[in-house]
């Protein structure tokens, strides 16, 4: 696995960093502190920022669950790194897994690109290749990037965005123990947002599902794939089952899991 962080950026049409876990100091230098609260354009190559503006604005309008963006960070010394940003679109906020790279073209990029639903590279000259939509049409995407601004003049989204909930999960355990929640997750699934940490991920998974999930799961830790699961999520308040739907990706600093409702009318 390569050197790598996990970032949350608010979503705004500046992208500030909410969040960010200690391992960036691995990869780019700074101390998490450092970051939070200044705009992640900051850290981008001045020829590529252009091109990384573009494709925030399509993130913020397709709403992806998982897509990954190839462009150069700049490391606290000056120099630039190369890196694989998986991004996950999460209602209000990007959850991001970051990847550095030796190249472009190396395996686990390929392993990633693979399992996004769109691949974006951006090119030292500030282009943009489109690499990868596998649920999606070539031409639809690039029509995405000359529609209208999707921020206000106070630099919120103008359109509703979809509920979804975020967990990050402690990667040393085989519980898989939750470290942390978004807000959403009370809303659409009646799990405490606070009360969950510590818990198993698999208390809140229908009996018949545990065993898929946490094949994923143990899946996302060894491979560098992004690993989407379907399965029915177990309300401790109702014993309601809710259809859901996921997309997880791994870091060292833990597991990324971002959740939307699933129609129940989709086979498992």
């Amino acid at each position: 696995m390569e050197i790598n962080f996990i970032s949350i950026y608010d979503n705004s049409a500046k992208a500030k960093y909410l969040f960010v876990s200690e391992s960036v100091t691995d990869v780019l230098g700074y101390l998490p502190e450092e970051l939070v609260g200044e705009s992640g354009y900051n850290l981008t190559h001045p020829d590529e920022r252009q091109a990384l503006g573009k494709i925030h604005s399509a993130n913020v309008q397709t709403e992806r669950m998982s897509s990954v963006t190839s462009y150069r960070a700049r490391h606290k010394d000056g120099h630039y790194v190369l890196c694989d940003v998986v991004i996950h679109y999460c209602y209000d906020v990007l959850i991001c897994t970051n990847f550095a790279l030796v190249s472009s073209d190396c395996v686990k990029h390929d392993m990633r690109a693979s399992t996004a639903d769109e691949v974006f590279v951006v090119q030292p000259d500030g282009s943009i290749q489109l690499a990868g939509v596998w649920n999606d049409s070539q031409e639809r995407m690039k029509k995405v990037f000359t529609e209208k601004y999707p921020w206000d003049v106070n630099n919120n989204v103008l359109t509703k965005q979809e509920p979804r909930f975020c967990i990050f999960i402690n990667r040393f355990t085989k519980e898989s123990l939750i470290v942390f929640a978004t807000q959403m997750c009370e809303s659409m699934v009646g799990m405490n947002q606070w009360h969950c940490i510590g818990q198993s991920l698999y208390e809140y998974i229908a009996p018949q599902d545990k065993q898929n999930v946490f094949k994923s799961i143990e899946m996302s830790k060894s491979t560098d794939i992004i690993n989407r699961l379907r399965f029915n999520w177990l309300r401790h308040d109702t014993q309601e089952l809710i259809p859901l739907e996921a997309v997880v990706s791994c870091t060292y600093d833990g597991l990324v899991f971002v959740a939307r409702a699933r129609n129940p009318s989709i086979s498992m």
